[in-house]
Parts: structure tokens; sequence; C-alpha cells
């Protein structure tokens, strides 16, 4: 092109009457070249021109399709990853692209984002078009659903960008060691890279991951690393940790044509599709660079679990117009200004929040010490508030409502979640409700999502004088534990527990040992089935948690609790919750007092407590169910 300027330059100026589609260009771009003025084109040199470009683009054609075989042509030609890894357990080995390739255009003309260009359409017909609806699987949409989830979160993409290539590195050699020491199931290092080049290819097309870290999105230079990554999948070979490095680093030097695609994210999606691999419950939460407090001060607990935040004290959730008042906190600066549970968030400190994901809603809710936030807010009757609230240091009280029922002396408690603190509130209000008469006790679980298994222990010693609470199995030994009541001082009132389908993990843990041990009657409907352990493990290379699923929860009786949690003793199913009465809680009101239940306690007290002179597991300490996601407190 440049010799041929230099021809065009040499000739007797005049107005050019080239016309701009022999360029495929607009005349704006014709004049800041400098060709709309630049000399006389005859006849034989505009001939010249045009063979000249036709060889030049037939030379490029040429090129790009020796390159696009190299990729698959449509996303239902590639297996999914369950599929994959029973071909791997077959075979050994497995023919399948690291992630599906992007086709110019699907069999009835239509794309995701702009048509195919035509060559008069303005549109440069050498870009190819985005990736068609038709032809997405249901796997690429899950992976694009987790990239999204993953980058519209502030806290992980301010992480990413603070980390070093060096750090992330080292995370993906730490998250490698232990998904193969410990996790439960680990999968075979070449289903984690692929589902790593899988995450990368797809990511360039996602919105989020491209906005969070700033990378570019030039089409030309995406498609080519994203070729690059077709072709490094159909040769490599990948049967240790070696391998996935050796792997891993040719990625980062593909990666230096792409602008913002730095050898730290590369690394950092590595050690994230390692465990996205893994089952749902495992993650990787790096710790918020910008804030240390709660979670990031211990390691890995959650403000859900901490004794106490800074903030408002509200536990909200996602909603379309913004975020749901789940409840105000016991003595919180929400309860006093008087939010209340039911209240939608329309705006935070003057920003429309409809349509933003619970964590982009979430960051915007945190502040230090004594700040102040502003709150839009739309009440269930439609009105519509303002808030200020001050930001101060907040308990979060685990045991929320207490209180008698009738005057026969049944009492009732609701434990939220099992935290560190649970144990001594629990104390605390049994101590209170007995002092007030309390002779039966309905133990409220709905909800509760879990919390710590330690805790859960506790919990159920309180009412246990003999059995077994809960047991283990891992791989390792160190993963294996049966743990039995050991509490001296038992409570022997008639006891019946609450549960729904919220009522998950350590819920379903204490509701089980209490069904199992004939201690008392479980009231509600089945509990949702979560019967996991995840350990947790403190990350050395970079601030922030790695959980991995290391075991499974089995009830006292021996019953495999994952996937089938707990089968109320008596079922009570209220669709219309608590609105027109509270079915569930008139129920076990009911049963409290029944002569079964009676003599259920009797039996118990007169039971000897066991020896407790056994100590509990050290590994009870690092096991913690993961947030649900569904809810956050601030």
């Amino acid at each position: 092109m440049a010799a041929l300027q230099a021809l065009a330059a040499r000739q007797e100026p005049r107005q050019s009457r080239l016309r701009p589609r022999h360029f495929g260009c607009r005349p704006e771009r014709l004049q800041r070249h400098g060709w709309m003025d630049t000399g006389v084109f005859f006849r034989k040199g505009v001939t010249v021109m045009r063979r000249a470009i036709g060889l030049s683009l037939s030379v490029v054609a040429v090129l790009m399709l020796d390159a696009v075989p190299a990729m698959a042509d449509d996303f239902s030609a590639v297996p999914s990853e369950p599929a994959a890894r029973s071909e791997l357990s077959r075979t050994g080995k497995l023919d399948f692209p690291a992630f599906p390739a992007r086709r110019r255009s699907s069999p009835d003309g239509l794309s995701r984002g702009r048509p195919a260009a035509s060559p008069d359409d303005g549109l440069d017909p050498f870009i190819p078009a985005a990736t068609p609806d038709s032809v997405v699987d249901n796997e690429s949409e899950q992976i694009r659903l987790v990239l999204t989830s993953r980058y519209s979160n502030p806290a992980t993409v301010r992480a990413v960008r603070a980390m070093s290539g060096r750090q992330a590195v080292e995370l993906y050699a730490e998250v490698s060691s232990r998904i193969d020491e410990r996790s439960l199931e680990p999968t075979s290092y070449d289903v984690r890279v692929r589902r790593a080049l899988r995450n990368l290819g797809l990511a360039l097309d996602n919105d989020a991951f491209l906005k969070g870290l700033r990378i570019s999105s030039d089409s030309f230079r995406t498609d080519a690393f994203r070729e690059s990554l077709s072709r490094l999948a159909g040769r490599m070979t990948v049967r240790s940790r070696s391998d996935a490095m050796a792997v891993m680093n040719s990625v980062m030097k593909e990666a230096e044509r792409v602008s913002g695609l730095t050898p730290s994210v590369v690394a950092w999606e590595f050690a994230l599709a390692s465990v996205d691999t893994l089952d749902r419950f495992s993650g990787l939460d790096p710790a918020d660079p910008g804030m240390v407090r709660g979670a990031e001060a211990t390691g890995w607990r959650t403000a859900a679990l901490d004794e106490e935040i800074v903030g408002i004290g509200v536990e909200v959730r996602e909603h379309a117009d913004g975020l749901v008042i789940v409840k105000p906190l016991k003595g919180s600066p929400a309860a006093e200004a008087g939010l209340r549970a039911g209240d939608v968030v329309t705006a935070i400190d003057g920003r429309d929040i409809a349509g933003l994901k619970l964590a982009e809603s979430s960051d915007l809710m945190t502040g230090p010490v004594a700040s102040r936030l502003m709150l839009s807010v739309t009440r269930e009757d439609g009105t519509k508030r303002s808030f200020t609230v001050v930001r101060r240091k907040v308990r979060i009280w685990t045991v929320n409502d207490t209180r008698m029922l009738n005057s026969s002396g049944t009492a009732y408690l609701s434990l939220s979640r099992f935290s560190a603190s649970s144990t001594a509130e629990l104390d605390a209000a049994l101590e209170a409700l007995y002092a007030k008469g309390m002779k039966s006790l309905v133990l409220d679980l709905r909800g509760n999502p879990g919390g710590l298994l330690t805790t859960c222990v506790e919990v159920a010693d309180r009412f246990l004088p003999v059995g077994t609470i809960v047991s283990t199995r891992g791989r390792l030994a160190s993963d294996t534990m049966v743990e039995k009541a050991t509490f001296a001082r038992t409570w022997s009132m008639p006891l019946v527990v609450l549960i729904d389908g919220d009522s998950a993990s350590a819920s379903e843990i204490f509701a089980a040992a209490i069904q199992d041990n004939r201690r008392g009657v479980v009231v509600g409907v089945k509990s949702y089935g979560k019967g996991s352990v995840q350990t947790h493990f403190p990350l050395n290379a970079i601030s922030g948690d790695l959980r991995i699923t290391t075991a499974l929860f089995y009830s006292p009786n021996g019953r495999r609790m994952a996937g089938e949690g707990v089968t109320p003793d008596v079922e009570v199913v209220d669709r219309d919750g608590v609105a027109n009465g509270d079915r569930m809680l008139r129920e076990a009101e009911r049963l409290a007092t029944s002569p079964e239940l009676l003599s259920m306690a009797r039996a118990a007290s007169r039971v000897k407590s066991a020896d407790p002179a056994k100590p509990r597991s050290a590994a009870l300490n690092n096991i913690a169910d993961p947030d649900s996601g569904r809810t956050v407190v601030h």
C-alpha cells in the first residue's frame, strides 16, 4: 500500500474521481489519509491498484482459512464437561476443544451483536461476526454466567488488579496442590487446563470481564489469541502439574498480543478454572485489598459468621429494582432509622441500582465508621421514602427472637445461623426462657443456611446426653471423624425443631441428630440436602480463602445427607408463609405439649451423660458452610 501511495503522489495534482467504495472506506477516512486530493489517477493506474489490493486480500484470506480448521466450527460439536470427564476416565485421553469457536454467522444469517457485513454496508467484511445464539451450548452459557458474576464483583476485580504475575503463578500452584491433596473428588489436570482455556476464550466476549479488567476488545487481536488457544488445546498433552504450568506459560506468552490480558489475569483464571471443575460448593475468594475487616482480618470467615461488622445493620438480597431488605438487625442503625423487612432500596447515595448484581449493589453500601449512607426506598404499599443512616459497629445476633408462646410453658427460639457467638447466645437465651417458666421448646431453624460445624456440634450437645451427633467420611483419615455428645449439663425439656427447604448443612445436621437419637420431633418440610463438608484453607500467595469439599456428612444412623436432606417427622406445608398465620409454628406448639414428646424428654433425662474426656476433632475448626450468595449483611 505504501508503494501505491508513492505512485499516486508522483501524479499531477487534481481532484480524485475514485469512488470511496473501492476502498471499503468512507470519504472522511480517505480525507484523513490524504487520498482525496493526492493526484491524477489514470485508468491503468487504477487497474493496477485494484489488482494489487485484490491479490493482498486473497493472500490474507488464504492465511485465515489455513488457521480456521484448527477451530471448532460449531458450539454443538463440543461435548459437555461431565461427558468429557467420563471420556477421560474411560480412555485416558480426550479430543475436545478447550472452548467453542466463534462462527462468522449462523445458518439463518442471524448473529449476536452486529450482522455479517456486506460489501456496501460500510463495515469491514473481514471482522468476524459475534457468536450466534443458535449455536451456544448450555455449558458455555453457564460459564458465561459464572464469568459475569465473578467480574461484576468490584472486590474481586480490585483483588485481581492488585495481584502481581508472580503472586498469581504462586496462587495457581497453591490451589493445584490443595486440590490434589484434599479434594474429595479431584479432577485431572487435563480437565482443569481445558476449562481454563475455555474460560479465557469465552471471557474475551464477556463485557464484565473486559470492562472490569480493562482488557482490549480489539477483534483481530482477540480472535488471533482465541485461535492460538484452540491450536494449543488440539496438540497439548497434560498429565501433571508441570505439564499444566507449561501450558499456562505458553498462554501467557500468547496473551501478550491482547492489551490488558496480563500474566496475572491468565494465571488467576487458571487457578479459578481449577476450582470451577470441582463441585459447586468449592470456591476461591480473594480478600478485598481496599478493605480489612471481618472476613479479611480472620482469613476466611464471612461477615455473616462474624460477631461484629461496620455498617448500618441490615440483611439484603437482590431484587429487580435494586435490593430488598430481608430484615434489619436487632439494635442496628437501620432498625433505629425505621427501615423494615420488605423495603426495596432503589438508589444508594443518589445512584440508581436497578438491574445491578448483588455484589455491585453491596459494594456501594460499604464504608467506614461514622460515614453517612443515603438510601431511596420503596415500601410494600408503593410509598417512597428517603433515609440517611450513619454507619457504626454493629453486633450480629444469631438468636433473634425469643418469647413464651403460651401459658403452658412453651417457649420459642429462632436461630438464624451457626456462628462463633451462637452457643453463648443460646445458653443465655435458654436461661432467660427458663426463668420465665419454660417447660418445652420450639427451636426454629427455618431459613438457617448453616455455618460453623463446631458450633453446630456444641448446640446439639446442649440437648443430647448421649449418642452420635454427626460423622464425616473423606479421602483422608483426617477428613473422617465421628462426633458424639459429651456435654455434662443438657436440657431435658420436650423439643420441637422447625425446618424448611432453606434449612441447610449445619441446620440439617442438628435436626438429624435430634431425630435419629429420638430426642425430639422435627416439623416442617424436607430440608435443602446440602450434606458436604467444605474445609477452608487461608491462602499464602495472596490474602483470601480457598474452600474445598473434603468429605460428606452422615446422620447418626449412617444416612448420607448430601442430596437427601432431612424428612420431617410431621410434614406441614405452608405455601403462603406467615402472611395468613404460621401453620408450622401452630403445629409445633401443639406437639410441644403432647404425651409422645413428653415421653421422649423423660427418657433423655434418665440417660447418664457421656464421658466428656475425649477431645473434639481439630478439623472442626476449619469446617464451615460457604455463603449462600443470596443475602448479604451490611
